[in-house]
């Protein structure tokens, strides 16, 4: 974990953040349920970005935790891998991801029904997600304790929340509301997903960001880790007044068949796709910085 944005720590970032919009992109896809088989290959596409990020980064989190130089870091690699707990994270959270990954390759080729395929997927994106939060903060209260468990939801709620707008408003596009007869039931469907998933993600994020601050509201203006959290807390409510106009004026509008109100919510998605963009770096930037609650 960094105290400031090292060279290392800004690479780590960014391979983590790029890591995790796969991650989100994946959920999202499996969770929305449009499109058929290009739902399929979406995520399949992201699974695939998610590994590369993750076999990356390995070798940076290395050169981080034992810091040595990044060359150095790729020999001691195998150690990190079998004498750690982040290794041995690491590895399971890898092992979920290549089995997600050939789930969701195996659905797009074959048509697996959809049922069969998504309790698999599922599973195995649960598994990435608690691998995830055992590499966090969260592990430092041990395996299976609340702080870790807490972190798991949260991350997987985050990532309904935050992939199905994404896959909605870019991959997704072409199948999200693709007729007038589905405008009104797709839109709906992404609403209530997007209503479910967030009030859990707020509520494990607070828990979270508690921890994070020591029990202390202080702390969050007297270090760079409580100013990037006051950051994110701002991008989530830029965020949420976009998603009420859209829910409270032009859903309405595009329940009844108004084609204009359709462009303009699809605009709008767009718009929340790149601020929940902005807030995975922020949570990634959160998460290579040291906590006051650890220092």
């Amino acid at each position: 974990m960094l105290h400031d944005m090292t060279l290392l720590g800004c690479a780590q970032i960014a391979l983590a953040a790029g890591a995790d919009l796969a991650f989100a992109l994946a959920v999202g896809a499996v969770v929305l349920s449009l499109g058929g088989p290009a739902r399929w290959h979406v995520s399949t596409s992201a699974l695939l970005a998610w590994l590369v990020l993750q076999a990356i980064y390995l070798p940076l989190q290395t050169s981080a935790m034992i810091d040595v130089p990044f060359i150095t870091a790729l020999d001691l690699m195998p150690k990190v891998l079998n004498l750690s707990h982040y290794g041995e994270m690491w590895r399971i959270g890898y092992a979920a991801g290549l089995a997600a990954w050939l789930i969701a390759a195996v659905a797009a080729r074959t048509r697996l029904p959809d049922m069969i395929g998504n309790l698999l997927i599922v599973t195995a994106l649960a598994a990435m997600a608690y691998a995830h939060a055992g590499t966090s903060h969260a592990a430092d209260s041990g395996n299976f304790s609340a702080a870790e468990l807490v972190q798991t939801v949260h991350l997987l709620a985050i990532s309904v929340w935050v992939g199905i707008v994404i896959a909605a408003a870019w991959p997704l596009r072409r199948a999200f509301a693709a007729t007038p007869d589905r405008a009104a039931g797709d839109t709906s469907r992404l609403s209530h997903l997007a209503t479910l998933s967030f009030p859990v993600a707020l509520g494990t994020g607070i828990a979270s960001a508690y921890w994070g601050l020591g029990g202390s509201l202080a702390s969050l203006t007297s270090g760079l880790w409580g100013w990037l959290l006051c950051v994110k807390v701002i991008a989530v409510v830029g965020i949420l007044m976009i998603a009420a106009l859209n829910r409270l004026r032009y859903l309405q509008h595009v329940r009844r068949g108004d084609p204009d109100a359709l462009t303009v919510f699809r605009r709008l998605l767009g718009v929340e796709a790149w601020l929940m963009i902005g807030v995975v770096i922020i949570a990634a930037a959160l998460a290579h910085t040291m906590p006051p609650a650890m220092v």
